[in-house]
This record gives structure tokens, sequence and C-alpha cells, in this order.
């Protein structure tokens, strides 16, 4: 079994492409999540200053996001079927470390929607 890759990406808002801002080895699988607070995955310092500093930059056309792949094709195949195009062609080349992250703040599971019972009789 190969280890998933965690990548910390900027996804542009029209979907136009999206930039890494870092990868890290990941034992479980996280399904694409969009970050709303950078400090709750308690990233280490000098991380989490390059990931401040790259939405920063760009916060008014992108969002930040995780999601693990197995490689960089991975990502690239899932970003494309949820409408993601001019995606990058290279391996993600940048800064990666082996620094541990709040999984409580990512999604692992899926979660399934139940139908609720409904009084109108068809």
């Amino acid at each position: 079994m190969k280890k998933n890759r965690l990548y910390i990406y900027l996804a542009r808002l029209d979907k136009k492409g999206i930039e890494v801002v870092t990868a890290f080895e990941s034992p479980t699988k996280v399904y694409p999540t969009r970050i709303r607070e950078i400090a709750k995955l308690g990233l280490e310092k000098n991380v989490a200053a390059l990931v401040i500093s790259e939405y920063s930059k760009k916060k008014m056309t992108h969002e930040i996001y995780a999601e693990s792949a197995e490689s960089f094709d991975g990502l690239r195949k899932s970003l494309g079927k949820r409408g993601y195009h001019n995606l990058p062609l290279n391996q993600f080349t940048g800064p990666s470390s082996r620094t541990k992250i709040n999984k409580e703040a990512l999604v692992t599971e899926r979660s399934t929607m139940t139908r609720r019972a409904s009084s109108v009789k068809r």
C-alpha cells in the first residue's frame, strides 16, 4: 500500500487552477477539505507562516484546501473531476516536511446523507 501525501493548496475561486503550497506524508486518507482556520491544523511555526504568507497574498481570488492523494497525478485527476482546469503538469517540488497535523480539522471520512421519512404519500 502506497503512502498518501497530504497537499495543502490554494484553489482559484473560478476553478482556473491551483497552486500547491506544501505537502506532507499522511498515513490516512483526507478528502478535499476547505481550511477556514490555519491555526487549527497545528502545523509547525515555519510551515504555518509559509501557508499564511501565500494565502494572504491571494486571499481575494483563492481559497485554501487540504487533500491527500497517492501521487501528484492522483491529485490532478481528483481536481479535474471537480471541474478545475489549467492544472500544473509538473510534480510538486516545493517545501515539504514530516510535520504532524491535527486530523480533527480535516475530513477523513465520507458522510452519507439519510433520507428523512416523509408524511407525503405518493
